[in-house]
């Protein structure tokens, strides 16, 4: 992924962004060092131990008034959709992955790990008590949900 992102990169000359590959929980950037940190299809494989050390990783790293975003896939409430909606990660996907990648191994767990996470909504709840002010949203009749969340000033 990163490989990809640099190459991705070397097409915006002028443009000042630095792609480190790292561990998102210990990362090796200084104390209030950013002004954004941006992630999608992350926070459901993470557990609430690892929760609490992401959010807390991010407000070390964010400047005050620093902002974070992440958009997951959820599972919808409704299960008129939710039905159709997990045999479409659980079964399509990987089918697809295995038709046009020839791996399916990284999607193997997908439905499994969303089951778990349900929605960003207990993921904003670590972001709330690491200091940031959050706000969560879902998306698409509750098959994504994303929050936003804000480095309140100490």
């Amino acid at each position: 992924m990163c490989a990809r992102q640099k190459l991705r990169l070397a097409r915006f000359s002028g443009v000042d962004v630095k792609i480190l590959c790292e561990n998102a929980l210990t990362s090796s950037l200084s104390d209030e060092s950013a002004d954004f940190v941006v992630s999608a299809f992350g926070l459901k494989t993470l557990d609430d131990v690892l929760l609490g050390r992401l959010a807390a990783e991010i407000h070390r790293v964010l400047r005050d008034g620093g902002s974070c975003s992440f958009l997951e896939i959820s599972l919808p409430k409704n299960a008129l959709l939710r039905v159709p909606y997990l045999f479409y990660i659980k079964r399509l996907i990987p089918l697809i992955g295995r038709i046009f990648l020839k791996n399916i191994e990284c999607y193997k767990m997908l439905g499994v790990y969303t089951e778990a996470f349900g929605s960003c909504a207990g993921a904003a709840e670590h972001f709330r008590k690491a200091g940031f002010r959050v706000q969560m949203k879902t998306h698409m009749f509750g098959c994504a949900s994303s929050i936003l969340a804000i480095k309140l000033a100490d």
